[in-house]
């Protein structure tokens, strides 16, 4: 590898005239740097898996190089980098019956009785991806409702948020939730008037039966080819870094040892930092590995989802009053926790939606961190989904990277106002407005809770509109974000997360070569129009790991 004195010798030559070397230099481009906004080239070089020069055609033409690449003025962004997703279990869910596409729970139905005719009896039957809150009638489904469908296979069905699921009467039986089941997260079991388990089971209440679901991917061999797909199926999308996260209590498992594997045999095409809701041994600290792949964060969940009403609120549900949703930890557990990884000089990224949950996470952080502040901190809070002015000033006084889901809002917007109400609503998905008190925000899937595919999040961020086009005006438009911003969020905000700001997420010299080429400017199409853009190539460091053609 260059070393960063040569590299910077080349650059100073280059910059006097006088002629270098690269490995390939591309021209004819419309280059977005995305260092600052605005910031076009025309072309650039490589070597050693690094961009040496970028500049205008006739500057990057006087560099000698193997390779020359005609770019034919088609436009490039540095590679979309992902700081959230279940890579393993998304793997392990492509195996189960894929409910996210059915409209009623009729079609849900069919679905699972289609499986269960071909599955010997006894053998389970997973479902994964649903969301009731697009069926023709919204209500969650029971036990009996599933037990309808067979008794004679165990079954269990995941919304796609993972936080939510139901399952039928052989499932819970093997999972022993009866009616002297006690969660370790209060309310996360419901039970009918007779004292009964319903079936419907949130956060990790769910996690006795998993324990009984034999993996659908058994060897680690198995897993690692599964992963290895999957990350592939990324380059498509122009994903060159990615966050696995590890969530055990909801069955996203992670090993760090897959994607170091794969690395090793020169078949991983994504960067990786691997994180984990559990300590890591021998006193690993966040940042460990090489460019490929590196240990993360710890992470922590204080509440659930807003579509399961686990979300934690200060205030009950709109449309459900009888509840204010579930605290999976009390605030002195998580404020150890936090205590404890900050100890460890581990990276924490904490799981808030609710305002209370994100309330909780914020008393841990500042309780921690007011104590004995160090330099460099970027604690991360994942999801931040509701938020009132009140939080919004406590989070200004500490040092948080914010890392969201931008799809989410599609994927919502039919149905957050009438879960919060008109006056919460207008702090829901409140992304303008941080970006406006001076957040750096991150962008992400959640895979398998979205897809991947980043411009699903662009444009919904962007457009505050489902993939359908509602609202025509977008959902509480004056928190719409440019579509710069946009592209920040996946880009240099997600090298920032990682503190890999100076390695990658910007096209410029001395950072790594990942980056896509793609069919159509985003900067100048009309934005319902950036759902569609497609990739045609993709590099991770000098080489194409993705073709369209």
């Amino acid at each position: 590898m260059m070393s960063k004195m040569t590299l910077h010798n080349n650059i100073k030559k280059y910059k006097e005239g006088i002629i270098m070397f690269a490995e390939k230099k591309f021209l004819n481009g419309d280059i977005y740097s995305m260092a600052k906004e605005g910031e076009i080239f025309e072309a650039f070089a490589i070597r050693d898996g690094k961009i040496v020069a970028v500049g205008t055609n006739e500057e990057i033409m006087k560099i000698e190089a193997d390779e020359t690449i005609d770019l034919k003025y088609k436009t490039v962004l540095p590679g979309f980098i992902d700081t959230h997703q279940h890579v393993l279990s998304y793997t392990e869910g492509l195996q189960a019956v894929n409910l996210r596409e059915c409209k009623s729970y009729e079609e849900v139905r069919k679905k699972l009785e289609e499986r269960a005719k071909i599955t010997p009896e006894g053998k389970w039957i997973k479902g994964t991806s649903f969301n009731h809150e697009q069926w023709e009638t919204p209500v969650l489904p029971t036990r009996k409702d599933l037990d309808d469908i067979t008794t004679k296979h165990p079954i269990l069905i995941s919304r796609y948020c993972m936080h939510v699921h139901v399952a039928n009467s052989l499932a819970l039986k093997k999972g022993g939730i009866s009616k002297d089941f006690i969660p370790t997260a209060e309310n996360s079991v419901e039970m009918d008037k007779k004292g009964e388990p319903t079936g419907v089971l949130w956060e990790n209440s769910v996690t006795p039966i998993l324990n009984a679901i034999p993996n659908p991917l058994p060897t680690f061999e198995d897993k690692k080819e599964a992963v290895r797909k999957v990350c592939e199926d990324m380059s498509s999308y122009g994903i060159t870094g990615v966050t696995p996260i590890q969530g055990k209590f909801c069955d996203a498992i992670e090993n760090i040892g897959i994607y170091q594997d794969l690395d090793k045999e020169g078949r991983l095409p994504v960067r990786v930092y691997v994180s984990f809701d559990e300590f890591p041994p021998f006193g690993m600290k966040s940042g460990f590995g090489n460019e490929m792949v590196k240990y993360g964060f710890y992470k922590i969940y204080s509440d659930g989802s807003l579509g399961s009403r686990a979300a934690k609120l200060f205030e009950p549900y709109s449309d459900m009053p009888e509840t204010t949703g579930v605290l999976n930890y009390s605030q002195v557990q998580i404020t150890e926790m936090v205590r404890e990884a900050y100890n460890k000089d581990l990276q924490i990224a904490i799981h808030a939606i609710g305002d209370k949950g994100l309330d909780i996470a914020l008393k841990a952080i500042e309780e921690v961190y007011y104590t004995d502040p160090k330099p460099n901190q970027r604690f991360r809070i994942i999801h931040v989904m509701v938020v009132n002015k009140d939080l919004i000033e406590r989070m200004k006084k500490l040092p948080l990277v914010l890392d969201i889901q931008p799809k989410f809002v599609s994927s919502n917007v039919r149905w957050s106002e009438e879960r919060l109400g008109k006056e919460r609503a207008k702090l829901a998905y409140p992304w303008r407005t941080l970006l406006d008190e001076g957040f750096i925000i991150t962008g992400s899937s959640d895979c398998p809770v979205e897809p991947y595919n980043p411009f699903l999040g662009i444009y919904g961020i962007v457009t505050r509109k489902d993939l359908e086009g509602y609202p025509e005006q977008g959902w509480y438009a004056e928190q719409r974000v440019t579509v710069y911003e946009a592209v920040e969020m996946y880009t240099k905000n997600a090298a920032y997360a990682s503190f890999e700001e100076d390695l990658k997420g910007t096209i410029s010299e001395g950072k790594l070569a990942d980056f896509v080429v793609l069919d159509r400017d985003p900067f100048k199409i009309d934005s319902d129009e950036l759902k569609d853009v497609k990739v045609e190539k993709t590099f991770l460091g000098g080489k194409e790991v993705f073709s369209a053609q």
